[in-house]
């Protein structure tokens, strides 16, 4: 019955006069056609009319007036046996009796024993009409509850799925800009060479070793798109209700945050220009002065070592990659902590909820008994 009054923002045991206004007030704030007919707000106008109704079965029933049907005798059969001195077990004439007793007796004549059975009939029945409608309201509040709670910890086992496929995702990321970091570097280094082959480098060993232009490989950038289906799934359906604060603030940044915003503009829109001034360097000057250029053959490099030797602009360029690629390693493997970080979160949350049990929809929480 808490949760009853939890849903019309109310505390338990208050008056029938404040339920009625929480709800007056809640139809009107979740009416749907103020809402632009959205669902969300009929499942909660919804559920805000059920708890009324139970509310208000519950405060009838509880606040029916009566008297203490045996004190009231007890009473009566003291003055009786005082000035009659008659065996209260007896049948008493209905002239005798005062106007409570009246109101209970059927004939001309009152017997203890069929108003006892009458009163114990009408309190069995009270309870059995009061529990019968708490428990089933009760019941299904709760089966409600054990649906959204084991929906939400299907879809949290999702989320963690889908984290792990993002460490995985990144730790892919991280090896790929690592390996053309090491490469273009190594050009860098050798810019300066006096050799025509310092343009190329050896890839494999032995008899499955073969030269390659490393510059061929410059216009080649990779943006980073981590997967984020489950996240957009738990966002929409209220999983986040169910989560705790921390885990929903690191999930935020792991998915929306300022650090993941830099590495996709750095992994993409950064990489893409610079790589873009190396194509328009090539286009608009290695091509009028040179001719026929072809960057994906080998000859194309040995043949024009000293002329792009002397070429700052495009050295100045492999500059600026490197340290983007150094500024993107940096940002993912703190990206790939917070991740980690969000995953052991979540294992523990998970496992706390799976050492609860329910029983007919209560969900027993074990932990108090370790709390002082």
């Amino acid at each position: 019955m808490k949760a009853k009054y939890k849903t019309l923002g109310l505390k338990k045991g208050a008056s029938q006069k404040e339920i009625q206004e929480a709800y007056e007030r809640l139809t009107k704030k979740l009416d749907p056609k103020g809402n632009n007919n959205d669902p969300f707000f009929e499942e909660q106008l919804a559920k805000v009319k059920t708890a009324f109704e139970a509310l208000s079965k519950h405060f009838i029933l509880s606040n029916k007036e009566g008297g203490n049907f045996v004190e009231e005798y007890s009473k009566e059969r003291g003055k009786k046996n005082k000035h009659k001195n008659k065996n209260i077990g007896n049948d008493i004439p209905v002239k005798e009796l005062n106007w409570f007793l009246k109101i209970f007796t059927i004939g001309d004549k009152f017997s203890l024993q069929d108003f006892l059975d009458r009163a114990k009939k009408m309190v069995v029945e009270f309870f059995a009409i009061f529990f019968g409608v708490f428990l089933s309201l009760a019941v299904d509040q709760k089966r409600e509850n054990s649906n959204h709670r084991s929906d939400n910890i299907n879809n949290m086992k999702k989320l963690k799925v889908e984290l792990q496929d993002i460490l995985v995702y990144t730790d892919e990321y991280i090896e790929g800009v690592t390996w053309f970091y090491d490469l273009f570097q190594r050009q860098y280094d050798r810019w300066g060479e006096n050799s025509d082959s310092v343009f190329l480098d050896i890839m494999g060993e032995g008899d499955d070793a073969y030269a390659f232009a490393p510059l061929s490989f410059y216009e080649q950038a990779m943006p980073y798109d981590p997967p984020k289906v489950a996240y957009e799934s738990v966002q929409l359906d209220g999983t986040f209700r169910f989560l705790d604060d921390t885990l929903e603030h690191e999930l935020t940044q792991i998915y929306s945050g300022s650090t993941l915003f830099y590495i996709k503009e750095n992994a993409y829109a950064r990489d893409q220009a610079i790589v873009d001034d190396f194509v328009s360097r090539i286009s608009d000057r290695w091509v009028e002065e040179l001719g026929d250029v072809k960057t994906q053959y080998n000859y194309f490099w040995e043949d024009n070592r000293e002329y792009i030797q002397n070429d700052y602009y495009i050295n100045h360029n492999v500059f600026r990659r490197l340290g983007n690629f150094n500024q993107i390693t940096d940002q993912l493997l703190e990206h790939k902590a917070s991740v980690e970080g969000a995953i052991s979160l979540l294992d523990s949350i998970l496992k706390h909820k799976e050492e609860e049990f329910e029983i007919i929809y209560w969900v027993v929480d074990f932990d108090f008994l370790h709390k002082e």
